[in-house]
């Protein structure tokens, strides 16, 4: 079982049926329709923020149709990647984040998700009020699931659909994650992490503080000093 997040932040043919070149057909529900699979790790989700005094999250329709777009593209070439066009394809976003993952079962994929730091910074993230569950199930019975965050700009924009309230983490699991790029204008739980690593203020914020500690960490470390984490300072904080 595998499972990754990404985040981005400003300043950052739906298919019931395919063959994958390996043979294994996905068989999908349409993207207007909410799966059981679906549903049961959306109740998870939410109980999971819930239980750390956060909001529940909302299915929006046009994140649904997002993810399970994305779910059965990757059941139908049996290949767990994050959507390269995540950020052009949802609308009205200030924050948008996206965690992926295949597994045998819900319960495996829940506890991969929360057992994996950038999964679960997703999960528990306040920024977040939108959110869009997708699975796909391939002929090998593995489930391949989209979970696609949102912050709106206007929060009545998109229409409701109706929801239940690099180690291994899980046997047999294995996380794959990508971070978030940061910059000058970038705000939330990303960039408080990348501040506690520098052991300045964490306000969530990214100003020229921030990128001045970040400049003189890029220098410490022989990487390009511009100021922007990517993957490289990213390693570098980690290391």
């Amino acid at each position: 079982m595998h499972t990754g997040s990404r985040t981005f932040r400003l300043a950052t043919a739906t298919l019931t049926c395919a063959a994958s070149a390996a043979g294994l057909v996905a068989l999908a529900a349409p993207a207007n329709a909410v799966s059981s699979d679906a549903s049961a790790y959306l109740a998870n989700l939410n109980q999971e923020r819930t239980d750390h005094g956060l909001a529940p999250l909302t299915m929006r329709s046009d994140l649904n149709s997002i993810a399970q777009s994305w779910s059965n593209h990757m059941a139908s070439v049996s290949v767990l990647s994050h959507n390269p066009n995540l950020a052009n394809a949802v609308s009205n976003w200030q924050v948008v984040g996206e965690n992926v993952g295949e597994g045998p079962s819900i319960s495996a994929l829940t506890t991969a998700f929360w057992n994996s730091a950038p999964h679960r910074d997703n999960i528990l993230d306040g920024d977040y009020r939108d959110v869009g569950v997708a699975t796909a199930t391939s002929s090998d019975g593995t489930i391949w699931i989209t979970v696609d965050f949102r912050d709106p700009m206007s929060p009545e924009s998109s229409s409701t659909v109706a929801s239940p309230t690099f180690s291994s983490t899980t046997s047999g699991a294995r996380v794959a994650s990508r971070h978030p790029t940061l910059r000058i204008g970038s705000r939330g739980s990303a960039v408080r992490r990348v501040q506690r690593h520098l052991h300045i203020t964490a306000d969530g914020i990214f100003g020229r503080q921030t990128r001045r500690a970040v400049v003189r960490f890029q220098r410490r470390h022989h990487i390009t000093a511009n100021g922007v984490v990517g993957s490289r300072t990213w390693r570098a904080l980690h290391a």
